[in-house]
């Protein structure tokens, strides 16, 4: 009996020691539990306090709404090359819609129902905005000056000619060139015309190399541009560059001229390139030191292209026919009368209207329109940018 109960008393000893550690396992284990529950509660309370405390740091400071405000409105455009997401800064919610007009110009464009093509001197504009390459050299096209851009400074000159072929010489020489400057400024500009003036120089360079005895500045002289958009993709140009000469010694000549453009979208598709541009017209100066000319006349003092001798200022046909293959490079092949040439344009920079243009001459008016050999041809250049 006395066994029995030992074992008895033994028996209930141990389930209270079992008992008692589980207590104590139970205790630990939920002590950590809390302990984590609480720290996962501290990690989520004390940011947001010290946000807090940092958002009312910042409300206690002194705003003014009119001149700090700013929302913004996301307008994505598409067109069929890439999507292309701009953001507007609006102020003060007034007139927003008037500061996303050039956004909404740009989204025309991809879908039919653009603004058409205008330009920008010898450069191809698209939308009224985008400046393109230039799509000639000399032949004005006959496209409506551009809204964005009412300024531009060009130089244009070509290498010297090569009489008895360059016997060894360099084709990238000199060989005592010429090169101009032009200034233009377009200052009235509606929905259907543009006007605006232009002032020219005759020399761009004074130093010790060919084509260098000139002073800069000298040759200055002053013309004109007036522009009609016909529709969306034609239009006609009526201008003249060194049209009065102030010091004389412009011998750039009178180049009047009258001319037509049109372009094509490739399967007629507005805003599928490539894109091609016909421009034809009539010129004086010279643009009209060709073969075929006609109205010969004293009008004006004469053509303007030699300093002491006076030629009559005759008109002659010109054309160009460009293929602009995107938004930065083309190619042409220009008539102006004096020489036929090829030639290739780019536009590097997106932001920026600065274009490039170079064209070597296939044949020249002196030799009746022969086709020159590589050692007969010479390079003309124009180097333009815009404001």
């Amino acid at each position: 009996m006395r066994n029995s109960e030992f074992i008895k008393i033994k028996l209930i000893n141990q389930s209270k020691r079992k008992i008692t550690y589980v207590c104590k396992f139970r205790s630990i284990f939920f002590f950590q539990r809390n302990l984590k529950i609480i720290l996962l509660i501290l990690s989520i309370i004390t940011p947001i306090t010290f946000q807090k405390q940092l958002l009312s740091d910042q409300e206690s400071l002194e705003i003014n709404p009119k001149q700090n405000t700013i929302n913004w409105e996301k307008y994505t455009i598409e067109n069929q090359y890439k999507e292309k997401v701009l953001w507007k800064k609006i102020e003060n919610n007034k007139d927003h819609l008037g500061t996303i007009k050039e956004v909404l110009k740009y989204q025309n464009l991809s879908k039919n129902n653009n603004e058409g093509i205008s330009s920008f001197n010898r450069s191809v504009v698209f939308n009224d905005a985008i400046v393109g390459p230039d799509i000639s050299w000399l032949v004005p096209p006959g496209f409506k000056w551009n809204k964005k851009h009412k300024f531009d400074f060009t130089t244009l000159g070509h290498s010297g000619r090569f009489t008895k072929g360059r016997k060894g010489k360099n084709f990238w020489g000199w060989n005592r060139g010429d090169a101009v400057g032009l200034f233009y400024y377009q200052f009235i500009n509606n929905e259907k015309t543009s006007f605006g003036l232009n002032y020219g120089i005759r020399s761009v360079y004074q130093g010790s190399l060919p084509g260098g005895k000139s002073s800069i500045g000298e040759g200055q002289s002053l013309g004109f541009r007036a522009d009609r958009k016909i529709s969306p993709t034609e239009g006609f140009s009526f201008g003249a560059e060194q049209l009065l000469h102030f010091d004389g010694l412009t011998d750039s000549g009178r180049n009047i001229y009258l001319t037509l453009s049109k372009a094509f979208w490739s399967n007629n598709k507005t805003g599928q390139f490539p894109l091609d541009i016909y421009t034809f017209g009539i010129a004086t100066g010279r643009m009209a030191e060709g073969n075929v000319k006609f109205l010969c006349s004293n009008l004006l003092g004469g053509s303007g292209t030699e300093v002491h001798n006076q030629r009559s200022l005759c008109w002659a046909p010109v054309f160009s026919i460009s293929r602009v293959f995107n938004k930065k490079i083309s190619t042409f092949f220009e008539y102006n009368s004096k020489w036929f040439i090829l030639g290739s344009s780019i536009i590097p920079f997106n932001e920026i209207p600065l274009r490039g243009t170079f064209a070597v001459q296939l044949s020249d008016h002196i030799d009746n329109y022969k086709l020159n050999s590589f050692e007969e041809m010479k390079w003309v250049f124009r180097l333009s940018l815009g404001f």
